[in-house]
């Protein structure tokens, strides 16, 4: 035996939480004070909702600051506008084109009527010419401005990576490191009963493949479903109660990973169990394996695949994942009734949107659907093109805007957005990821965002759903579970304290909080 886990481990620094929103704010004085002496060198421009400021391939000639208003900066790709900033009051734009002299690269439009400073190149000129303090202050302050957005490129030159980085779970953990085994390890009771156990399965489901491999796959008969299914059910109901039984130390890790090593080549004939294990973009609930778990169709490799696959998609997590889906339809429409009911448009924000399949079902059943407006954010660009062109697929009157970023970095300031006062904030899978702090970061981000009596809408799996250690400890898709009560707990920690609806989907698995942010709220 020489199988031991080893983890990769990030760094817990990666996100100061003490620093950002002072730098934020000192970053925004500074370029008030500044404008007061640039101002006049500079033109006023208004926009309307909708009209262009700058269009990708337009000659780079002004540098850009918003006075009042919002502008949308966007690229399209392969049909599918995605959003990468939205720019409030206080900030520039246009550094980097305005020096190179490079074409613009991004779109650019007003959100609502907006005023904007231009400085061109012979107005720049003119402040070198007479005013050359103020002009080195200008250098120095648009220098610092490009310096962090470069800073934020780098960041996130893979940023798929970064995100799953950024997770509280993002430390992956592979069984391929080779260590000693301990001398008296094969004369232990519990690795007897282990070996067995295992080569049990092995021959059963040696005996299961031989049974369908003459079945057309199409076709198999339901018995064999049926037999595969006890045969994992035994198996996993073994596992837990090891999973259980064992201390967390050197020999659990021996010992499941010799589980894991043996029954690896069966379980990875699943679709569903590939790619939860080997994760292909950073993390394991990716918006693929979510359409996966919402089509519910079976797929692998053989007839033996087949059956692996069918029972992964038949599992508690899976149906709960599907009933999460389900039930957030439902608050969606509850919630936004009543402001739709008076005339009012309905805000609505998705964090870690995935797919945005509930948001989607939600708008197929909206009475109105002119006056939703919502922000679906991911840092997954696939995930963007893929709601665009398979979800986004029938007629409605919603206004859409798909914005690619890191959630997780936002929740902590370390992205702005002007993206105005929200109705209804909610994530579906997002804060099984999240540690506490990043948890109740995440939470006061949001209280921030929702108008006075706005509603999040939050999901967590919990830990009560049978064959946990077959998820955690074999596929590895590692969550941080969360019960109603550790729910509240958090929640009370954060700035919508402790008044929290709790509750479930019908499969007990996933626990949902709704909260309100008070009326009283300024």
């Amino acid at each position: 035996m020489n199988i031991n886990p080893k983890q990769e481990t990030r760094g817990d620094d990666m996100f100061n939480f003490t620093t950002t929103q002072g730098l934020e704010t000192r970053t925004m004085a500074e370029n008030r004070r500044l404008l007061e002496k640039i101002g006049p060198y500079s033109t006023v421009r208004e926009y309307h909702k909708g009209e262009k400021v700058i269009i990708s391939g337009d000659d780079a000639a002004s540098l850009y600051y918003v006075d009042e208003g919002v502008v949308e900066v966007s690229y399209t790709s392969h049909s599918t506008k995605v959003i990468v900033a939205l720019i409030g009051p206080g900030e520039f734009f246009g550094e980097i084109g305005f020096f190179d002299g490079m074409s613009r690269v991004r779109d650019i439009h007003a959100t609502k009527k907006t005023v904007v400073r231009v400085w061109g190149q012979e107005n720049v000129k003119r402040m070198r010419e007479e005013d050359p303090d103020t002009y080195a202050e200008f250098l120095m302050q648009t220098a610092k401005s490009v310096c962090r957005k470069f800073r934020r490129v780098l960041e996130e030159r893979e940023p798929l990576k970064a995100y799953a980085a950024s997770l509280s779970t993002g430390r992956r953990q592979f069984y391929n490191v080779i260590a000693p085994v301990p001398d008296d390890l094969y004369d232990m009771e519990i690795w007897k009963e282990v070996h067995a156990e295992v080569e049990e399965f092995k021959a059963k489901m040696y005996d299961l493949a031989n049974a369908v491999q003459i079945v057309p796959y199409d076709n198999i008969p339901e018995k064999y479903f049926t037999r595969c299914n006890e045969v994992i059910e035994k198996f996993n109901d073994k596992l837990e109660r090891l999973d259980k039984t064992l201390e967390e130390g050197r020999l659990k890790e021996y010992l499941l990973g010799y589980v894991f090593k043996e029954i690896f080549p069966y379980f990875m004939r699943s679709r569903f169990a590939q790619r939860t294990y080997f994760k292909p973009k950073g993390y394991a609930g990716d918006f693929l394996m979510m359409e996966a778990i919402y089509r519910n169709i079976p797929d692998g490799d053989g007839n033996l695949g087949l059956m692996i696959d069918a029972y992964c998609l038949q599992c508690p997590p899976a149906k709960a994942v599907r009933g999460r889906r389900r039930m957030l339809a439902q608050l969606l429409e509850r919630y936004s009734e009543p402001l739709i009911g008076q005339g009012k448009r309905v805000h609505i924000m998705n964090l870690a949107c995935g797919s945005n399949r509930e948001l989607f079902d939600f708008l197929k059943r909206c009475p109105d659907t002119s006056k939703i407006e919502a922000i679906c954010m991911d840092a997954d660009q696939d995930a963007l093109k893929y709601t665009n062109k398979e979800v986004n697929i029938f007629p409605h009157e919603a206004t859409i805007k798909l914005m690619k970023d890191n959630v997780v970095k936002w929740s902590l300031g370390r992205v702005r957005h002007e993206f105005g006062k929200q109705d209804i904030i909610y994530s579906a899978g997002l804060t099984d990821y999240l540690d506490e702090r990043l948890f109740i970061a995440l939470l006061n981000r949001i209280y921030d965002f929702l108008n006075p009596g706005g509603i999040t809408i939050i999901c967590n799996f919990a830990a009560r759903y049978p064959h946990k250690a077959w998820v955690d400890q074999l596929l590895q898709w590692k969550l941080i579970y969360r019960d109603e009560e550790d729910m509240r707990k958090l929640f009370a920690k954060s700035k919508f304290g402790d008044e929290v609806e709790l509750f479930t989907e019908e499969e007990g698995i996933t626990v949902f909080a709704v909260a309100r942010r008070g009326k009283e709220a300024v």
